[in-house]
């Protein structure tokens, strides 16, 4: 039963006149009546009562014009949600992040996405660069905010670019050095550490002790927290000193300084991440709405680094 069989039968039973529903269609009369004849014949019912003046609905043409209306309908809804949801105006949007990388621009970049596309469900998870690696091969997330993925890593996933930021020294506020102008790393070698937990960040870790490295020594770690906030907090309460990339300043940790660090570091890039291969509308839509805007946060979030 196809569906331009419906419908040459609602416009005629609503017009009750085969000539202005032909008309109505842009279809030849003759085969409106031809098509109507062959529902008839596959329903094994007649539809309509037909004289040389009127067409009259029978018993079992008014009850199939009430079927014939919502399955007409449904395949008009059908249509648009399927262009809708190509569109990338339906449908869902998962985003993995870690918020000291994007604590200064994430929020607004999800509050345009709603206006834009508010049937779009949006999940956001907080989730270390590991982490994401890990929900995207469970598909829990569609893009993710993280550190650049090692040449192995890239294999099965595209990777952009959206600002670069830099390591900082921080430090206690009652500490001697809380007010140099910069972090001489070389004068913390007997200092104890505080650093981010390799296994969440090994890219950015390992920098942090290469950095340390090049200024002569290797640091003494003394606690290896598995967030960067509590980090900071370690930080504030004297636990030790720590390397940390500049964005984490956006936590605004009481207590805590943050000072240029010599030798300088090599830069921290956060990228946007996702899987290689078909892009889904919701994604398609996503990316068309952060591009335009990576030059202004690029200049917001390197301000000062």
């Amino acid at each position: 039963m196809e569906l331009r069989y419906l419908r040459y039968f609602v416009a005629v039973a609503e017009r009750q006149n085969f000539t202005r529903a032909a008309e109505e269609l842009h279809v030849a009369q003759p085969a409106i009546s031809q098509q109507i004849k062959s529902l008839e014949n596959e329903l094994g019912v007649a539809l309509l009562l037909r004289t040389r003046r009127s067409v009259k609905l029978t018993a079992a043409g008014h009850a199939f014009l009430r079927e014939a209306k919502e399955i007409l309908a449904h395949a008009e809804l059908a249509k648009q949600v399927a262009r809708r949801a190509a569109r990338g105006e339906t449908g869902s949007l998962a985003i993995g992040s870690f918020s000291s990388a994007v604590a200064g621009f994430l929020s607004e970049l999800i509050q345009e996405y709603r206006r834009r596309f508010p049937a779009v469900r949006v999940h956001l998870f907080e989730m270390t660069p590991e982490q994401q690696l890990q929900a995207f091969t469970r598909a829990k997330i569609d893009v993710g905010f993280t550190r650049p993925l090692s040449q192995e890593q890239e294999k099965n996933f595209e990777q952009e670019r959206i600002y670069r930021d830099r390591l900082m020294l921080a430090l206690p506020q009652s500490h001697s050095l809380a007010k140099a102008k910069q972090g001489v790393l070389g004068k913390f070698a007997q200092e104890d550490f505080v650093l981010f937990k390799r296994s969440e960040a090994p890219e950015l870790v390992d920098s942090m002790i290469q950095l340390c490295a090049k200024a002569g020594f290797t640091p003494r770690l003394v606690s290896e927290p598995p967030m960067m906030q509590t980090v900071l907090m370690a930080v504030a309460a004297g636990i030790g000193v720590s390397l940390v990339p500049g964005c984490v300043r956006s936590f605004r940790q009481p207590g805590v300084v943050f000072l240029p660090v010599h030798p300088g570091s090599p830069p921290i890039d956060l990228v946007l991440v996702r899987q290689k291969g078909e892009v889904s509308p919701t994604v398609s839509a996503w990316l068309e709405l952060i591009r335009p805007r990576i030059p202004h946060i690029r200049k917001q979030m390197e301000a000062g680094v």
